[in-house]
């Protein structure tokens, strides 16, 4: 259900509608911001939603890894500007819990914490968005193989755990779909301010 979605070219257009407003929300003096990484993920979610209607949920508990379940399958949407086979956050830890504590609970968790990945590369170079989704069963087997090399752990003060680029290697040798989409323009989105003082005048209010 979830490739037949994405496949569909209404449903590619309107994902890019989104993705234009959120980068457009999301820039600040020719910068893109590190939020637009949430943004991102609503507007994933709420084109599935439109589409798949009580099918998908997307009103997951914080505390979960999913982002999405459609059906009985649990979707982690991982959103990159990087180039495909980049290294994308396998989780964000809260302030109380160590990043070195989150990775041993992954290592170790039961069958059913293990969800499918959904990993989207937007490259604004060549104006293309790339789709890949990864099983959970793949996404399982990768992290209980590699164990401790399945991931690295930022610099900084960052809070999120990365695939390694050995994990990530080992993922996409086992891809469950890839769609591709083309002449992708991300900068069509309204300026963030005029939206809002748009707004202002549609619900009535004026100087």
């Amino acid at each position: 259900m979830l490739k037949k979605v994405l496949e569909n070219k209404e449903a590619q257009r309107g994902l890019i509608a989104l993705y234009a407003e959120s980068q457009s929300e999301c820039t600040r003096n020719g910068a893109c911001g590190m939020e637009v990484g949430m943004a991102r993920e609503k507007d994933l979610a709420a084109l599935l939603k439109h589409f798949l209607k009580d099918i998908m949920n997307y009103d997951i508990d914080n505390k979960l890894i999913e982002d999405y379940i459609i059906g009985l399958s649990k979707i982690s949407a991982k959103h990159s500007g990087g180039k495909v086979g980049s290294a994308v956050k396998a989780k964000w830890t809260s302030a109380d819990i160590s990043a070195k504590e989150a990775v041993e609970k992954m290592i170790n968790a039961e069958d059913s914490y293990y969800t499918n990945l959904l990993i989207i590369y937007l490259n604004s170079k060549s104006n293309k968005i790339t789709i890949i989704c990864i099983s959970s069963e793949v996404n399982k087997t990768v992290i209980q193989s590699l164990k401790h090399d399945a991931f690295t752990i930022p610099k900084g003060n960052s809070r999120g755990i990365e695939y390694s680029t050995k994990a990530m290697t080992e993922l996409l040798k086992s891809i469950y779909f890839k769609i591709e989409i083309h002449d992708v323009d991300l900068k069509g989105g309204r300026n963030a301010i005029e939206r809002r003082i748009q707004f202002l005048k549609d619900v009535g209010i004026n100087p």
